[in-house]
């Protein structure tokens, strides 16, 4: 379904983000900080988050447990998946993979790298659209980094992951976060830079400090930056809403000129009329567009050399 810019809403919009940094400045619980989280420990980290940030947290040995879980009534109440970490759920993909597709594994029994990774990717696509798209929640991938050297030997941090995945997850990820330790500091950088990639949308953009959290604090950053990103949207919307508003009055008035046409005279005066209304957005395009198909429907079509519209018979 074709849906207008003015008729769309996402209110109900689930973000997708991925976070990544070196072992030991708190991913895991930056990441729990999202709204009502479910954490899928692939990595087996959870023993290394603080007890009073520990949340719910699926523990598994195979991808097909993981699956099981998800499809369960139990998930309904969570709004946040979380995948501790990506390149830790690869390994698991090429196990599944492994197992599951014969062309995975070469005459000698080793797995088929070119084989195998395509059924990996494909599921890493797979999996990422069913938990965004059909169970509707927000989505993170932790990852590691990983440092490496250019062509002309600057330092880069890449997400650690084998195959191809990790070229994948940057597509449909609405944030793409790096986390490093600044001084004293934590800080989470949407914003691309030479050393590191990044991705920010919706207001949300450059270095954020993550606070340091005392004992007595909530553990909600994300939380809280999901909803900044939401109000933006918001507000985003309610500037527009003047323009929506101009563009809807338009299109009532092109809809009662079109209705008005039954002959080669009426198709005319609606013909002039409309380009005088005060449009907006599509308003005029849409309304030459319905002009012609009521015009044609009586048998009349626009002549650009006469200005004006004829009988098709005529011609």
């Amino acid at each position: 379904m074709i849906v207008q810019p003015e008729k769309m809403s996402f209110d109900n919009k689930k973000f997708s983000m991925i976070l990544y940094g070196p072992p030991g400045v708190g991913k895991t619980t930056l990441a729990l900080s999202a709204p009502n989280p479910l954490i899928i420990d692939f990595d087996r980290g959870m023993s290394r988050v603080k007890a009073q940030h520990r949340k719910p947290a699926i523990f598994c040995n195979t991808y097909e447990e993981v699956m099981n879980d998800l499809r369960s009534p139990d998930i309904k109440d969570f709004e946040t998946i979380i995948i501790d970490t990506g390149g830790s759920f690869v390994s698991f993909l090429k196990d599944w993979a492994f197992r599951t597709k014969p062309d995975a594994i070469t005459k000698s029994g080793q797995f088929n790298s070119l084989k195998g990774f395509g059924h990996v990717k494909s599921e890493f696509e797979s999996f990422t659209n069913y938990v965004r798209d059909t169970l509707n929640k927000y989505l993170i991938y932790i990852f590691h980094s990983v440092e490496q050297t250019d062509k002309d030997g600057s330092t880069q941090q890449r997400l650690m992951c084998e195959g191809a995945a990790k070229n994948i997850v940057w597509t449909p990820c609405d944030f793409g976060a790096y986390m490093q330790m600044i001084g004293e500091d934590r800080f989470v950088c949407f914003s691309p830079e030479q050393e590191y990639f990044a991705k920010g949308c919706h207001g949300i953009t450059g270095k954020i400090r993550v606070p340091a959290l005392r004992t007595e604090d909530s553990n909600d950053f994300l939380t809280r930056l999901f909803a900044q990103a939401k109000a933006n949207i918001a507000a985003e919307d309610e500037a527009f809403a003047p323009i929506r508003e101009k563009y809807e009055k338009a299109m009532v008035r092109v809809a009662e000129l079109v209705e008005g046409v039954h002959d080669l005279v009426s198709a005319d005066a609606a013909l002039a009329e409309i380009p005088k209304l005060d449009h907006a957005l599509t308003s005029k395009k849409e309304a030459s567009a319905m002009l012609r198909e009521k015009a044609a429907s009586l048998g009349l079509k626009y002549s650009k050399e006469a200005g004006c519209f004829i009988n098709v018979e005529a011609t």
